[in-house]
């Protein structure tokens, strides 16, 4: 019988080749392999892309090494910073770009976050590290071109969320930016900065009160202490609404340095302290705290324990709408560039607070061009955001005596001035000329243009030379307008109790918080010659600059006159009471009729006139 056969029944292979000769098929040849391929090349062991990124990346060594840019911008890693082997690559975007936010998602954000007050004025740098970090990083960036003034510049980084400040030091002879850092930035940027809105904080110490009239941002008052376990013991300062409580760990002369520097070792009486600073803020009402620790031992350890410290503290302020801002001590000058900030980590600190107090020279010579406190001024605005910075101020005129400089009330440093008035009749007598005689000044007062004030040189008691520097509204004017050319808009003056100051300084200090041009202040000094009768009437009146003291007022009547004499600031309010002398016209001269006397300053019954 035939077998008849109709057809093979298909296999699976059969099947499957079907399948691949159809759509399917080149769906795998064209998809699914090439993405396997793929894959097998970039998962590890093979990681292809992390080996063709090593042709683009540095490897830096326990040697040390650098990446650079092509505009020559250059990181280096010093070898003490190097822990191990790592691999690190810089680029860089145009600044136009990076402005109209043309580089990619992530510096759109970071083009969106930048303040108003940072101008970009180079590319940005991207830095990329892969491997252990490294310790310490140097940047080197040349200058970019339109960044005038070099006093405002300033370098920031962008972290992902924000931009940050980072310290740098603008080398103009050699026509670049340095940073040197103890860690690797992600990124930076040279930012040209603009001013913030001006502050003054008035500094009343313990019981001081503001005059009559003054307007200020804050007034600062003391009265917490630091104790020994931590907490503050004292009186809490009455709240005015705009009042920074101030924390002390000193009184007077006397600076309690064992309570601060075990505060920073034992981690118990840090809690006290934290939780005793909230709590007197917060239930006080003060929109924030001064503290003002003396003596932190000036060591790497106590330095970044006083850091964290306050970093803790900010965070709790923080969390209660509160501000922290905390003054540190005068540093001392070791080159034109560097300064010894002693126990404070100005740049550490600047991080974490919101006001970071410095402390101004005394000396008034270091107020002038080029000198000590224009490179005070350039390293603090290097270290902190210059929006940071409170610079404060005594506000005390200064004497000179050797080596020593001695802080004066305003009244106080001007007693030296008056001596015995020299009487002289003229025309008939019916004139009498008058001047100041006063054989112990040395120098008469002049306003030195180089220093910003008024200056003279008298003998004391013993014969010994003394220079005076005199504190008026007129000096004060100069040391604002010095710290607006950093961009430095937040201040501090002193005004404890008793304090002895030129009335005219707060007008100066308004105009200053206002934005007012400060050029036309005026700083004249003059002496008032008031002449009067014996029934009281006034025969004459004239105001005289101090450096030209002489002076002819009318005296058409005979016999004794009572003859007026006072220092008068540039708005006519009598300065360091006002001296009476009786004389007697006898003829060609006039002769005293008593002994000089000094009588209590009154008001000034003329205006002297603006400089």
């Amino acid at each position: 019988m035939q077998n008849t056969r109709y057809g093979a029944r298909p296999s699976a292979w059969t099947g499957l080749g079907r399948l691949l000769e159809g759509p399917a098929g080149w769906i795998t040849t064209l998809v699914v392999l090439p993405t396997l391929l793929v894959l097998t090349l970039l998962l590890p062991p093979i990681n292809l892309l992390d080996r063709l990124q090593a042709f683009t990346y540095t490897r830096i060594t326990a040697a040390g090494g650098a990446i650079n840019d092509p505009d020559g911008t250059v990181v280096n890693f010093p070898a003490e910073g190097v822990r191990a082997t790592f691999m690190a690559t810089m680029s860089s975007t145009p600044r136009a770009e990076f402005i109209e936010g043309q580089a990619g998602r992530d510096l759109y954000d970071a083009a969106r976050a930048l303040p108003d007050h940072l101008i970009p004025k180079s590319p940005f740098y991207d830095v990329d590290v892969v491997g252990d970090a490294p310790g310490q990083a140097i940047l080197t960036i040349p200058i970019p071109n339109d960044s005038l003034p070099y006093e405002t510049l300033g370098l920031y980084a962008w972290d992902g969320s924000a931009w940050r400040h980072i310290p740098s030091t603008v080398l103009v002879s050699d026509d670049v930016i340095e940073s040197r850092l103890e860690f690797a930035p992600s990124s930076f940027m040279v930012m040209q900065t603009t001013p913030a809105v001006p502050a003054v904080t008035a500094d009343l110490g313990m019981q001081g009160q503001l005059p009559q009239g003054a307007v200020v941002t804050n007034e600062a008052k003391a009265g917490l202490f630091l104790r020994g376990d931590g907490a503050l013991e004292g009186t809490a300062p009455v709240n005015s609404g705009n009042t920074l409580a101030v924390a002390r760990n000193w009184d007077g002369e006397v600076i309690r340095t064992d309570l601060i520097n075990n505060l920073l070792i034992d981690p118990g009486l840090q809690e006290n302290q934290l939780t005793a600073v909230e709590q007197t803020i917060v239930q006080n009402g003060y929109p924030g705290v001064v503290i003002d620790y003396r003596g932190v031992d000036a060591v790497p350890s106590a330095r970044a324990d006083f850091v964290h410290l306050m970093s803790k503290l900010a965070d709790r302020l923080h969390a209660n709408n509160k501000t922290l801002a905390v003054r540190v001590e005068m540093p001392r000058q070791i080159s034109a560039d560097t300064w010894d900030t002693l126990g404070y980590d100005w740049a550490g600190l600047g991080a974490v607070v919101d006001r970071l107090i410095v402390p101004a020279p005394v000396d008034p010579r270091a107020y002038m061009a080029g000198g000590e406190m224009d490179a005070l001024l350039a390293f603090a605005t290097n270290q902190v955001e210059r929006r940071k910075l409170q610079i404060e101020f005594p506000a005390r005129s200064v004497e000179r005596s050797g080596n020593y400089l001695l802080l004066k009330g305003y009244q106080d440093a001007l007693r030296p001035l008056l001596g015995q008035i020299s009487a002289q009749a003229t025309g008939d007598n019916q004139q009498v000329a008058l001047s100041l005689q006063n054989p112990r000044l040395l120098r008469q007062v002049t306003w030195d243009e180089s220093l910003g004030l008024y200056t003279f040189n008298y003998l004391d008691d013993q014969g010994f030379e003394r220079a005076v520097y005199l504190e008026t509204a007129g000096s004060v004017a100069h040391k604002l307008q010095l710290l607006q050319r950093y961009n430095v808009r937040n201040v501090s003056v002193g005004a404890e109790a008793g304090g002895d100051l030129d009335p005219a300084l707060w007008n100066v200090l308004l105009q200053f918080q206002q934005g007012q041009d400060l050029n036309g202040v005026p700083t004249q000094l003059s002496v008032v010659y008031s002449v009067y009768a014996q029934d009281g009437a006034m025969l004459g009146q004239e105001v005289r600059p101090m450096d030209a003291a002489e002076a002819v007022v009318a005296a058409a009547a005979g016999g004794e006159l009572r003859v007026d004499t006072a220092i008068v600031n540039s708005s006519g309010q009598a300065l360091g009471g006002v001296q009476t002398m009786r004389i007697a016209m006898t003829g060609a001269a006039a002769a005293p009729a008593a002994a000089p006397a000094a009588a209590p300053a009154p008001e000034a019954q003329a205006a002297a006139p603006e400089a």
